[in-house]
């Protein structure tokens, strides 16, 4: 027989996978905005969307939590989806800075590079959220292999470019990347949550 307590975890990840569902939109919009389409307002809009799931997934947890008396795994489901609906925010906020920051600037730059990154921070996002759902820690280090060894790496080279050659372009790129960075370091956090999820360990 389900417990009332498991149908209110159910709710509240199908809230978190509808969260990541919309920042993963957010983030390709923003791509799009500094290809020169779209507007970044439109990005703003779902990061505030996902800011209002994350408050709704607080408020049911600490329901839960008054009235169903969980145990040790279900408090560290409920402590997971808080925290990650709040990074799943930050995420869609960075990518709303890297929106803003083009549309402010409005330079036609080269998005090869940023249009890569995009990606991986996407592709991050999407481990981390079913390493969730599905409470599997294996994909950990190969999430933060991700961030050090492509976003970061990637980022570290514009900036540098940028410093011996500071060009309208090169600036505008640096700032998106600088942004991605920060929104790939979420994704990490999100992975590290789900193996804390999984184990009731923090991360090695």
């Amino acid at each position: 027989m389900r417990r009332l307590l498991d149908m209110a975890e159910e709710r509240i990840l199908n809230m978190l996978n509808d969260a990541a569902q919309l920042a993963l939109k957010a983030v390709d919009l923003a791509i799009a905005v500094y290809r020169g389409e779209g507007k970044a307002r439109d990005v703003r809009e779902l990061a505030s969307t996902i800011h209002q799931i994350h408050d709704e997934v607080v408020e049911l947890a600490m329901e839960a939590i008054a009235r169903f008396n969980p145990v040790a795994t279900d408090l560290r489901l409920l402590r997971t989806a808080m925290e990650a609906t709040y990074d799943l925010y930050r995420i869609a906020r960075y990518a709303y800075d890297v929106a803003e920051t083009a549309e402010t600037l409005g330079v036609k730059c080269p998005t090869e590079k940023v249009e890569k990154i995009t990606q991986v921070v996407k592709e991050m996002t999407q481990k981390a959220v079913g390493m969730i759902l599905r409470r599997d820690p294996a994909p950990l280090q190969e999430v933060r292999k991700l961030d050090d060894e492509v976003v970061d790496r990637e980022y570290r080279q514009a900036l540098a470019a940028a410093i011996q050659n500071p060009t309208p372009c090169s600036v505008v790129e640096t700032l998106a990347l600088r942004f991605l960075e920060r929104a790939s370091d979420h994704a990490v956090y999100m992975a590290e949550k789900a193996h804390y999820l999984a184990t009731g360990q923090a991360p090695p």
